[in-house]
């Protein structure tokens, strides 16, 4: 009888500075990109939705990348860089709605979605048509932002999944608003989403967002790295056909929901998970996060990053260092 050995420990560390990105850095991760595995399936409305990955020869463990909002696949360079210079093989999808995948609405522009399961219905037939064939020991998940909403969401809907953890960087259980709490919001975007439904074919923007600007460095909630910035602001000057703008009335609505349902629910999920919270962060709301891994405290672990805003894979390299050590003492210690 054949024994199936333990995954490798992985060591996951950045393999570039930020100053590396003044010096050619970004012509290296072209030519990275170059190489991957790139595919499109169907999902069950029809839509095109594209895919990257990278097998690693003998490699025993997979990571599976859920990007969050706005977010295309190409952006992730750098991070499935480190991942493959880790011995690990690598996989990204473009949700639907973003990067190459087809857009929701006839306007590109509009980040829209009418129900989050729709998003967690194609990371499920990407993971079991895609992923699972590859036939990897372990999967971990690495889930940023509106990607870890995704996800989480995707683990209710489909309680046999084939992950063996998860990291949540930045995750979005919860929307940040510097003034009036969701709550108290959402009654008006509803009335507001009500009216707009019966006006328009298609959901209008939320009052006060529309399509794509590029904010200065000195204006961005993002990150502090100005070098990382630059770069990935430099992607969708190069592809403004991969450019996003704000999200419809529909899309918070949605958001919301699935804010809520985690809330509710999550305590149901049992698959182990490591939180990584961006201290700055004025994105999402940390205090969620906090109430999210109070559900199980004991497969739950939330690790803070000092001074760090939303992007954190994106950050300076001090806390991009913090956040690979995390990610490799949490992976390891799944193998035991």
């Amino acid at each position: 009888m054949s024994v199936i050995q333990a995954p490798a420990t992985i060591h996951l560390r950045p393999r570039c500075t930020a100053d590396d990105f003044k010096a050619g850095w970004p012509v290296h991760l072209h030519d990275f990109w170059q190489q991957l595995h790139h595919g499109t399936l169907q999902n069950a409305r029809g839509q095109t939705l594209h895919y990257y990955y990278h097998r690693v020869p003998e490699a025993t463990t997979a990571i599976v990348i859920s990007s969050g909002r706005i977010e295309m696949a190409v952006k992730y360079s750098e991070v499935m860089y480190d991942i493959v210079g880790a011995g690990c093989s690598v996989f990204i999808l473009d949700h639907c709605g973003q990067g190459h995948s087809d857009r929701e609405l006839d306007d590109p522009q509009k980040g829209h979605i009418q129900h989050f399961d729709h998003y967690s219905a194609d990371w499920h037939q990407f993971i079991e048509r895609i992923v699972q064939p590859q036939q990897h020991q372990r999967l971990i998940a690495l889930c940023h932002s509106m990607g870890s909403a995704i996800f989480c969401n995707y683990l209710l809907n489909y309680p046999k999944q084939p992950f063996a953890g998860a990291i949540l960087s930045s995750p979005m259980l919860g929307i940040y608003t510097a003034g009036i709490p969701m709550p108290l919001l959402i009654p008006g975007v509803a009335a507001l989403n009500w009216l707009d439904q019966r006006l328009h074919q298609q959901s209008s923007y939320l009052p006060g967002q529309g399509p794509y600007q590029a904010d200065a460095f000195h204006h961005n909630r993002l990150t502090r790295c100005q070098q990382r910035y630059q770069w990935f602001q430099s992607l969708y000057q190069a592809q403004p056909e991969l450019q996003l703008g704000g999200v419809t009335l529909s899309w918070l609505i949605a958001a919301w929901q699935v804010i809520q349902r985690l809330q509710q629910e999550g305590a149901a999920i049992t698959l182990p998970l490591l939180v990584l919270q961006a201290k700055a962060d004025k994105i999402v709301c940390n205090r969620y996060q906090r109430r999210f891994v109070k559900q199980r405290p004991a497969s739950r672990h939330l690790i803070r990053i000092d001074g760090a805003r939303h992007e954190l894979l994106m950050e300076q390299d001090d806390s991009r260092a913090q956040c690979y050590q995390a990610m490799n003492d949490f992976i390891n210690a799944l193998a035991r």
